[in-house]
């Protein structure tokens, strides 16, 4: 389902779920970037990402619950009440399983490591937009234990290890540059704060 940001405020917080969402996670796709995205291609590109997921990874759908466009357009890819595959760590453990079962992923189109894609207003606006509505739907407080990087999560275990990505193996997801950087530290100062700010925006129009 393609939508504005306001329209997926009114899907959301009229549709009931039945997972119980503890964790939002924020991915980049690396690829495809920018340069794939034409402004209108938005299925064509969900359903290549569909087809590796499938085909060569190996799960049974797409990975990720929701995808935020250069032009801040959203689309539900995975159903919400559905828990994403392979969205901290690939091997198919009970606790990687546990923590995706509580999950919801956002992939947001674009490479941003340092030094690649610049990302625009209109996206910016829309990843701070959906994670603020998905915080309010789900009862959630912006930190490091409510809204994640992958960056934060060892790619084959699926155990979080926070800053200590130089012991382990990780991602650079959701990009060296993704709102000022993908550390525990710039989290908090650049990103938290902006969640914060606009469920309080939120939540003054809805009352």
């Amino acid at each position: 389902m393609l939508m504005t940001k306001e329209q997926f405020k009114d899907w959301l917080l009229h549709k009931q779920f039945t997972r119980n969402i503890k964790l939002i996670q924020e991915h980049h796709t690396w690829s495809p970037s920018y340069k794939d995205f034409n402004g209108s291609n938005y299925l064509p590109l969900l359903k290549w990402m569909e087809r590796y997921h499938v085909n060569v990874m190996h799960w049974n759908n797409i990975s990720q619950n929701l995808t935020i466009f250069p032009d801040g357009e959203i689309v539900v890819c995975r159903p919400l009440d559905s828990s994403p595959q392979g969205s901290i760590g690939l091997e198919n453990s009970a606790a990687r399983r546990a923590i995706e079962s509580k999950s919801i992923t956002i992939e947001n189109l674009g490479n941003f490591d340092e030094g690649n894609d610049v990302m625009t207003p209109e996206q910016k606006d829309a990843i701070v937009y959906v994670t603020a509505l998905l915080c309010i739907k789900f009862g959630l407080t912006p930190s490091i234990n409510t809204i994640t990087y992958h960056h934060w999560w060892d790619l084959g275990t699926g155990q979080r290890v926070l800053d200590r990505g130089q012991k382990n193996r990780v991602k650079t997801c959701p990009g060296t540059g993704f709102f000022g950087g993908n550390s525990t530290t710039s989290a908090k100062a650049n990103f938290y704060p902006l969640v914060l700010e606009q469920m309080k925006q939120i939540e003054v129009s809805m009352h």
